[in-house]
């Protein structure tokens, strides 16, 4: 899986970094699994088309000492639909953005 893992994150640092994604992002129903959805203006082709498949989003992944933007962008109907697939470079933009603007956000240091 392709991500981008920020790690050695003290018990301070995540204490306010749950607070922050269940306050900005969506649960996943998996405990410290949340999803970031991606803005329809950011789609592929194909992901637009597939209206059924909405919302395109991505995993963001609390672990014991991390955090973990995983950078497969998933279909909410199936992950076998065609129009799931590793984010484009527009995508990765967003995505590293969102968790550039939380660390700066928080003062996380890593």
């Amino acid at each position: 899986m392709r991500s981008y893992l920020l790690d050695e994150i003290s018990i301070t640092d995540k204490a306010r970094l749950v607070t922050y994604l269940e306050e900005n992002l969506n649960p996943s129903g998996l405990p410290d699994v949340f999803w970031l959805e991606l803005p329809r203006d950011i789609l592929t082709e194909e992901q637009r088309e597939h209206k059924k498949c909405s919302p395109h989003r991505v995993a963001v992944v609390l672990e014991d000492d991390s955090v973990r933007l995983e950078f497969l962008v998933r279909s909410m109907d199936s992950l076998r639909c065609s129009c799931t697939g590793y984010a484009t470079p527009g995508q990765r933009e967003f995505l590293m953005a969102f968790f550039d603007r939380m660390v700066e956000e928080l003062e996380l240091t890593t």
